[in-house]
């Protein structure tokens, strides 16, 4: 079969013209190729010798890594950092925790034995005397060698030429110091001319031919593991050391050094029974994502992931060490001069001539920090348990963000007054989601969250919408099994064991419920309700509202700014939720609202218990043990004797906080975010408010004030012998609830994602609950 080969257009030109041609060409492959691979940053001129028949480019995500305590000999400790280019999920996690548990623990050290890069070329004679009188000449003019590739190479300097004599064929091992360059294109220029050289003279001055020479009978491991690299060297043999306490391990990688010890010891004898070659857990995670994002040759990441963990463990603790010893990396030449990967090199220090030792030494360390945290998550089951998902075996067609055109918007928009011109959707959204979304987007694939998208009516007016995709209310508790999973492996099993006593059950057709409700009543404090959507077969659960604009707010997203809520700011708030209070208080209008149901923290108490003992030891250095005490003391009591409230139970927002809480310009409150709805005592939503937003150092004649202020509301639906008294008890149980329930998820969560206003909320919340004391006779 004779078929004609397509000539690609522009092939191995690197200019305008051959990229366009090129361009035009991909175009009749797949039509919209282009704006995914164009590149904004890099220049045809920067790339002519890393690349042919260029097209562009392709985008990894880079993640922060560090801050990592260095400790180098004769300077001061230094926090560095750096940044691995991935798409593996809960990997960027998982080094910082092993980069925190080696910092809090004192640092890394690390040590360069040396730096090599090979060639070996291979020469073929007519017979084995001839290859060893080849070999006896070659010994007698190595300085004659070391001349000649001095010449072609400012980096490279050839240490030594080993030998290995194959009966007529020789193969000879020129090893190079290549000082910051990883060295394998300029070895090999060096090589090749010195074989020119060698194949004239040698046959000068011996009158004996030389059959055959390439630069490379494969003799050199490149791009290979052996066991001769391992040995020997290729690339730079670096070794990096820490000691990790028994706290810091206990602490920070929710293990114990007796349970690491003895799983890396009883795991090393399959690895030899495998054969595999050194040992670790998950170096190439390290290397390949620095590889990545410094430019190196990602082609030597698996050679250079060779590794070997070594631990020990004393009475204190762990020693580990990590030995690499074929780590082909650079800081000159390659791809270490393109914009992203210079930049990341200068972040960590690494940039330019004089600092392949440095940065060798920072790649130790990082994947020190890997190997660790890993191995802690391998061990106390958080590996097995942060990839658990609750199962759902039959597949589902989820929503696709393509899906979301004019069409749907108009058919899910039941309450939008005019009619659509023209959709346009936001790329990307520019507000932060929730805790919940953002934890259960660890988990799951779905589209969740916030999309931002302009109406264009008909009479021209622009209409801000977001839209809010909901996860289900399993895939929440996904989202916080993986958090607590990284806290706590029996905290993590007993929050599956009480998931359906938790607020976050239903959530995904509660907040839409709430709003659907709200909509009837022509309730004026939130964010304009347009409608949903709602398929159960597809898992789709999402709703249409105003987009809220901070610049066009009073007040907005304050849960860090307690200072600007005013007493008459406060009470707006208070009077706004009493209003949702009111309509759904004894029963009425709660079957608006089937999925909201009332919450009793006392059927999941076990699971209250693990997250005040995991706390505890999480915020010691805060000296907060009064408070967990006081958590501690409410639980008992309540074991004991279950109280009762005085008042009605309603509806309530359960989440009521200035997170979810604006004022707009005319002054009114907007509340949103209403997917952890329950039915409990209106003082738990007060609690929380007063919570975040009294100053720290209130008297008991401004709680008074504020208390007094809503006992009055709430007599509208009370019994007439509702008294003061019995409103008080109420909201101190209300109160307590908020602390033991919500404050521990935030107290927890906030280990891993910093909540700021945490330490504030959770010393006001207990303080409050003292100074209620005192206003009995008030």
């Amino acid at each position: 079969m004779n078929i004609p080969y397509i000539q690609v257009p522009g092939r191995g030109l690197m200019n305008k013209t051959a990229y366009e041609l090129r361009m035009d060409y991909l175009k009749t492959l797949v039509a919209d190729i282009a704006p995914a691979v164009a590149s904004e940053t890099i220049e045809l001129a920067q790339i002519q010798n890393n690349i042919e028949s260029y097209i562009g480019t392709i985008e990894i995500p880079l993640g922060l890594i560090g801050p990592l305590l260095f400790l180098e000999k004769d300077l001061e400790p230094e926090w560095v950092h750096g940044a691995v280019a991935t798409t593996e999920g809960a990997l960027v996690a998982s080094l910082n925790r092993g980069a925190k548990a080696i910092s809090q623990s004192g640092g890394f050290r690390a040590h360069i034995v040396h730096q090599k890069m090979l060639r070996t070329p291979m020469f073929t004679f007519v017979n084995m005397s001839e290859a060893l009188e080849f070999d006896h000449w070659i010994k007698a003019n190595l300085n004659n060698i070391k001349v000649i590739t001095g010449k072609y190479s400012n980096y490279a300097e050839l240490l030594e030429i080993s030998s290995i004599v194959v009966g007529k064929i020789v193969h000879l091992k020129f090893i190079y110091s290549t000082s910051d360059a990883s060295g394998q294109n300029m070895t090999t220029s060096c090589t090749w001319n010195a074989c020119l050289w060698i194949d004239q003279h040698f046959q000068e001055e011996t009158n004996i031919d030389i059959l055959h020479f390439v630069i490379d009978g494969n003799g050199a491991s490149d791009k290979k593991v052996s066991f001769y690299s391992m040995q020997n060297g290729r690339g730079t043999h670096v070794i990096s050391e820490c000691f990790l306490t028994n706290e810091i391990i206990e602490k920070t990688l929710r293990t114990n050094a007796n349970d690491m010890f003895r799983s890396f010891n009883h795991s090393m004898a399959i690895s030899r029974l495998d054969g595999m070659i050194g040992y670790n857990i998950n170096v190439a995670n390290a290397v390949a994502g620095i590889f990545g994002s410094t430019g190196q040759d990602l082609a030597s990441i698996h050679e250079s992931s060779t590794a070997i963990l070594q631990m020990e463990q004393t009475p204190e603790g762990l020693y580990l060490s990590l030995t690499l010893p074929n780590l082909v990396v650079g800081t000159v030449g390659g791809g270490t001069h393109l914009p992203t990967a210079s930049k990341i090199l200068e972040l960590m220090g690494c940039k330019g001539a004089g600092k392949s030792g440095r940065f060798a030494k920072l790649i130790a360390g990082f994947a020190l920090s890997i190997e660790i945290s890993t191995l802690a998550a391998i061990v106390s089951g958080q590996f097995a348990r942060a990839h658990q998902k609750l199962g759902r075996n039959k597949p589902v067609r989820w929503l696709l963000r393509s899906e979301l055109d004019l069409a749907f918007f108009e058919q899910s928009m039941p309450y939008l007054e005019g009619t659509i011109r023209r959709l346009h959707m936001e790329t990307q959204s520019h507000m932060d989601n929730g805790i919940l979304m953002e934890l259960t987007s660890k988990v799951s694939k779905k589209v969740i969250g916030f999309i931002e998208a302009d109406l264009e009516m008909e009479t021209g007016k622009i209409l801000p919408v977001l839209v809010k995709s909901k996860a289900l209310g399993d895939e929440v508790i996904d989202g916080l099994h993986f958090m607590a999973s990284n806290l706590n492996v029996q905290l993590a099993d007993k929050l599956l064991k009480y998931k359906d006593f938790l607020e976050y059950k239903d959530c995904h057709k509660k907040e839409i419920e709430i709003y659907e409700a709200l909509k009837s009543f022509d309730y004026p404090y939130t964010p304009k309700y347009y409608g949903a959507m709602v398929d159960e077969t597809r898992e789709i659960h999402l709703f249409f509202l105003e987009r809220l604009c901070e610049s066009e707010m009073s007040l907005f997203n304050t849960g860090n700014a307690p200072e600007k809520w005013t007493v008459p700011l406060i009470k707006k708030a208070i009077e706004a939720i009493h209003i949702v209070h009111r309509r759904f208080a004894n029963g009425e209008n709660q079957e608006r609202v089937p999925s909201i149901f009332t919450l009793d923290f006392t059927q999941s108490i076990d699971l209250y218990l693990s997250f005040i003992t995991t706390n505890r030891k999480d915020y010691e250095y805060l000296e907060l043990d009064h408070y967990f005490d006081f958590m501690n003391q409410v639980i008992n009591e309540w074991e004991e004797f279950k109280p009762k409230p005085h008042g009605v139970l309603t509806v309530v927002h359960n989440d009521f906080n200035p997170r979810n809480v604006a004022i707009r310009k005319n002054g009114d409150p907007c509340i949103y975010d209403w997917e952890l709805a329950v039915i409990h005592l209106p003082q738990r939503d007060i609690f929380e408010f007063l919570a975040f937003t009294l100053d720290k150092e209130i008297g008991q004649e401004q709680l008074s004030e504020m208390l007094n202020f809503h006992y009055q509301l709430v007599l509208e639906f009370n019994d007439p012998g509702y008294s003061w008294e019995n409103y008080l008890e109420d909201f101190k149980l209300a109160g307590k609830d908020f602390l033991i329930t919500r404050v521990n998820f935030y107290l927890a969560g906030s280990t891993l994602v910093h909540y700021p206003f945490m330490p504030r909320v959770f010393e006001h919340s207990v303080q409050i609950l003292e100074s209620v004391d005192g206003l009995a006779d008030k």
